[in-house]
C-alpha cells in the first residue's frame, strides 16, 4: 500500500471508526472540489498547494493526526514529499521509523481488516470522482462501509474490486511502490526471526528395541530359511526389513530425526514399505527375481563406470565390493543392465496397485523434496523470515535448521508397517516396535508373544 501510506499510517495510529471517518472527509472533499486524483502519493505530486491542502484540510486540523503522519517524510522519494513538507515536521527519526513499521505490519496481509480499509478507500474515492459506476445494490454496501451489508461478502468484493482496478495498466509506470521498499531497505536493518524449538517427537527408549529386533529378524530368517541356492524373495523380503530396521536405528540416535537426514531416510523408508507391499501383492517369482536383477545390473553399470575412473575414485565407493556385488549371481558378463524403474512403473502407482496410497502421500512427497534440493527444502532448511515489516517479511539465510520436526515416531510406524509384511511372508513374526507412550515398567522381550517389542 506504498500509495496510500498516509492512509496506512492513520489505520494504526488511530481507532477505526476515527480513521474511516478521516477517509471519508478526504474523499467529500475531493468531491466538492472536483478532484479526480490526489489521494495516491503519485497523484499528489501533480496537484497545484491550493489543491491539496483543499483535499487534505480535514487531517491538516489535528495535531494528533499530523504528529501520525510524520513518517512520511523519511521518503527522499515520495512523490509528493513537498506538499506533505509544508504541513509535517520529523522530530523523532528513530520514532518515526517505528511508528511506520507497526502501520506496514497492519497492512502487509492484504486481506487484514486495515489493508481493506485503504483498498475501500480508493475504491470510494474513484465512485465520488465519477471514474466508476456501479449498479444501486452493489454501490450501496460500499458507500455505507463497514456498517451497511454482510461484511463476509462486501469486504471480499471490495478486495476484489480494487484489485481489479489496480491491475489495470497505467500510461506512465508508477515508480513509487518500488522505491518506497527501495528505501525501507536503506535505511532499516533486517530482524532475524528466534529460533523455534519444535516438542521433541524422539521415541525415547526404543534404541534398544531396535536393536532387538534387528538380532529377531535375523533369527526369524534362519528359522525360515531352508537351503543354500540363491532365493529373491527370502533375500527381498528380509533385507527390506532389516534396512529399514537399520535406518529408524539411525534417526533414533541422536538428533538425526530432527535434521534434513530424517527427512531423507524417511522418504527411503516409505519407498521400502512401498516395494515390499506391491512384491508381495503381485508374489510373482519372475518379479521376485527382476528387482534383484535390476540391482545387480546396477552394481554393474556401476563398476563399469567406475574402472574409468580408478585413479580418481570417489571416497565412498569400494570398486572392489562393487564388483562382488555385480558377480555374486552370475558373472557380470551376463548380467543385463535395466535402466529406469526395476518394474516399469514409478512408485506411485505401485502405492495404489499396494493399497498405500495414503502412505505414498503422507511420507514421499515432501520429503523427496529434500532429497532434489528443491526450493521447499532450501527454504525450510537454510532460510528464515525476516521480522522486518519494512522488508515485506522477505526471506534471508539462517543458521542451518537443526530442529526440525521429529520423524522418529513416524519411522517407527513404517517399521511396523515392514514387519506386518514381513509376517504375511514369512509367518509367524508377531514382535513390534512399542512406540512410546506413558512410562510404564519394562517387559522382558518375548518374540513368541503377539504383542511389541518393549524397551
Amino acid at each position: 500500500m506504498p500509495d496510500v501510506l498516509w492512509a496506512v499510517l492513520l489505520t494504526s495510529a488511530l481507532p477505526r471508526d476515527e480513521y474511516l471517518s478521516y477517509f471519508r472527509l478526504v474523499v467529500d472533499a475531493a468531491y466538492k472540489s472536483d478532484l479526480k486524483m490526489g489521494i495516491l502519493h503519485s497523484d499528489g505530486a501533480k496537484l497545484t498547494e491550493r489543491q491539496f491542502d483543499s483535499l487534505f484540510a480535514p487531517l491538516f486540523a489535528d495535531a494528533g493526526v499530523l504528529n501520525a503522519l510524520t513518517p512520511l517524510l523519511l521518503f527522499e522519494n515520495l512523490p509528493d514529499r513537498q506538499h506533505w513538507m509544508r504541513h509535517l515536521t520529523l522530530l523523532d527519526y528513530e520514532q518515526a521509523l517505528q511508528s511506520l513499521a507497526q502501520a506496514v505490519a497492519r497492512t502487509l496481509d492484504h486481506q487484514s481488516e486495515a489493508s481493506t480499509d485503504c483498498r475501500w478507500l480508493k475504491l470510494v474515492f474513484m465512485m465520488a470522482a465519477g471514474m466508476m459506476q456501479m449498479p444501486t445494490e452493489l454501490a450501496r454496501p460500499i458507500i455505507g462501509f463497514p456498517r451497511i451489508g454482510d461484511m463476509r461478502s462486501v469486504r471480499p468484493s471490495i478486495r476484489a474490486a480494487e484489485i481489479a482496478l489496480s491491475s489495470m495498466p497505467d500510461k506512465e509506470q508508477n515508480q513509487w511502490p518500488a522505491a518506497f521498499w527501495k528505501e525501507c531497505w536503506d535505511k532499516t536493518d533486517c530482524v532475524p526471526a528466534p529460533q523455534r524449538e519444535p516438542e521433541s517427537g524422539q521415541a525415547e527408549g526404543v534404541a534398544r528395541q531396535l536393536i532387538e529386533l534387528y538380532a529377531l529378524v535375523g533369527d526369524h530368517f534362519f528359522s525360515v530359511c531352508e537351503t543354500t541356492d540363491i532365493n529373491p524373495r527370502l533375500d527381498a523380503v528380509f533385507g527390506m526389513v532389516l534396512y529399514g530396521i537399520n535406518l529408524a536405528m539411525t534417526l533414533n540416535h541422536g538428533t538425526a530425526h530432527r535434521r534434513v537426514e530424517g527427512r531423507l531416510a524417511i522418504r527411503t523408508l516409505t519407498e521400502i514399505v512401498i516395494t515390499l507391499s506391491f512384491l508381495l501383492k503381485r508374489d510373482n517369482p519372475n518379479l521376485w527375481q527382476k528387482f534383484r536383477s535390476h540391482g545387480s545390473g546396477q552394481a554393474k553399470l556401476t563398476f563399469l563406470k567406475m574402472i574409468d575412473f580408478e585413479s580418481e575414485l570417489p571416497d565412498y565407493i569400494d570398486l572392489d565390493e562393487i564388483e562382488m556385488f555385480a558377480n555374486e549371481d552370475i558373472w557380470q558378463e551376463f548380467t543385463s543392465i535395466e535402466l529406469g524403474n526395476w518394474a516399469g512403473m514409478d512408485l506411485r502407482k505401485m502405492s495404489e496397485e499396494a493399497g498405500l496410497i495414503d502412505v505414498y502421500d503422507k511420507y514421499y512427497g515432501w520429503p523427496s523434496g529434500y532429497v532434489h534440493g528443491q526450493w521447499g527444502a532450501l527454504r525450510d532448511t537454510v532460510f528464515d523470515l525476516c521480522l522486518n515489516p519494512l522488508h515485506r517479511y522477505h526471506r534471508i539465510p539462517s543458521l542451518p535448521k537443526r530442529l526440525m520436526g521429529s520423524v522418529a515416531i513416524d519411522a517407527l510406524h513404517l517399521v511396523n508397517m515392514l514387519l506386518d509384511s514381513l509376517n504375511m511372508a514369512y509367518p509367524s513374526f508377531k514382535s513390534r516396535v512399542k512406540k512410546p507412550g506413558p512410562a510404564k515398567s519394562e517387559a522382558p522381550l518375548d518374540s513368541d508373544k503377539e504383542g511389541s517389542v518393549e524397551g
